[in-house]
């Protein structure tokens, strides 16, 4: 009989160590002078354990260290994050009012927002790593301005039940963030939560999600940097485990019922976000999707 894997990092108990890797990037991009900044999130040092660096320059080097070595990360942690802001933007203009963050980390869209105080946002994430964030912020004096929802996404829980029993309305539309979780995840695990989800949004809801190539998670990219990061994640019991391409990512959507909307690379973020300097590389392994959620069939939930 095959032996089961041993347990990720989050299954033991432990908070995630790559939101902790992607909190440094911001803190550290924060201190960066205005007009080189791809990000500017002024919270993230609160979830660090290494303080950003106190200058521009020093930012700018550390940054550009981590680039060199893992080209296209930085473009990709940030930059999307710009991305799913405007998405929000865009959404709250036509009237959404709630906001789902999957596997939110040390996200902080709901402290930065200076939207309408109507919209309501929701956090996603697993247990260990939501405890350590509302620990932190409560070591600052600030009180969470999100709904706090605790789900281990690969032990079978419903997203529909969970968010439902918080509040969430699933009759109005939303827009869901699921940023820097889907390779992570078992394939199945992946699809399952996509098809709770679609369950879950009324029709026209958005969703971005990012995922890896799948060339990646195999070993055969030819990004080096990115072979690099793959195995520094896995030894820090984070494994690289779903890849997928941009038909394999579009044609998942729409096995869960959400339609594509747009598709981007990182060279399209850098080009989009990075402007005329960027201080990133765009190494083309990792993609973006925004899908809208389609109809529902008669007979599912909610009709």
């Amino acid at each position: 009989m095959t032996a089961a894997p041993p347990p990720t990092r989050l299954q033991s108990g432990h908070s995630s160590e790559t939101a902790h890797l992607t909190a440094r990037a911001r803190a550290s991009d924060a201190v960066v002078e205005p007009g080189r900044r791809l990000l500017g999130d002024t919270f993230a040092h609160l979830f660090v354990t290494v303080p950003p660096p106190v200058t521009s320059q020093e930012a700018l080097g550390r940054l550009q260290r981590l680039d060199r070595a893992h080209g296209g990360f930085i473009a990709e942690i940030l930059l999307r994050q710009r991305y799913f802001e405007d998405l929000v933007a865009l959404a709250v203009d036509a009237g959404v009012r709630q906001v789902v963050l999957l596997g939110a980390g040390y996200d902080t869209t709901a402290l930065r927002y200076t939207g309408p105080d109507t919209v309501r946002f929701f956090e996603v994430d697993h247990p260990a790593t939501q405890t350590a964030k509302l620990e932190a912020l409560a070591a600052a004096d600030l009180t969470s301005p999100v709904t706090s929802v605790p789900l281990d996404f690969t032990a079978g829980a419903s997203l529909r039940a969970e968010l439902t029993a918080h509040g969430f309305d699933i009759d109005t539309p939303c827009v869901v963030g699921w940023l820097g979780v889907t390779f992570f995840l078992p394939p199945e695990a992946c699809r399952a939560t996509l098809a709770d989800l679609a369950d879950t949004v009324a029709p026209g809801s958005l969703l971005l999600f990012d995922y890896m190539d799948e060339a990646v998670v195999e070993g055969t990219s030819p990004y080096e940097g990115a072979l690099q990061m793959a195995r520094q994640v896995a030894e820090q019991g984070e494994p690289y485990i779903n890849g997928l391409t941009a038909h394999s990512a579009a044609a998942t959507v729409r096995d869960a019922g959400f339609e594509p909307v747009e598709q981007l690379r990182v060279t399209d973020l850098v080009r989009r976000y990075g402007g005329s300097d960027p201080y990133c590389s765009d190494d083309d392994f990792m993609g973006l999707v925004t899908a809208r959620r389609a109809e529902r069939k008669v007979g599912g939930h909610g009709d």
